[in-house]
């Protein structure tokens, strides 16, 4: 009898713990799907960014623009995360490093504004 007992208590503790699972899978699976509506939204709103405010590796609106060496305005997390696979300037292959990049402070308050105005005009 104990042992009937205890084996039924495992199953529905198992049962009662995949329930909660299920339950938070569905969850995330609903603040995936609202994220990427989103998302999508963002995109469509964004369609017509200046090409001058787009990173020319990802063609997508950079947020921290920095000036290469070359000459080439990237945005930082792009070049950062080419420079974790190769210390070179991606346009010519010369040598590059982080504290070779030149923050453009100007470029990225004109991106920032053109953003708030966009997002103003959506609303």
């Amino acid at each position: 009898m104990c042992r009937s007992v205890f084996v039924y208590s495992q199953h529905f503790l198992k049962d009662s713990i995949f329930q909660v699972e299920i339950k938070r899978l569905r969850d995330f699976s609903a603040r995936v799907e609202q994220q990427h509506i989103k998302n999508c939204h963002a995109a469509i709103a964004l369609d017509d960014i200046p090409d001058e405010f787009k990173d020319p590796l990802m063609d997508t609106l950079m947020t921290d623009p920095v000036l290469l060496p070359s000459g080439v305005v990237m945005d930082h997390a792009v070049i950062t995360r080419h420079l974790l696979n190769s210390n070179t300037d991606p346009f010519n292959r010369q040598a590059l490093s982080v504290d070779m990049l030149v923050p453009e402070p100007e470029l990225k308050q004109r991106i920032e504004q053109w953003l708030k105005e966009k997002t103003d005009t959506k609303q």
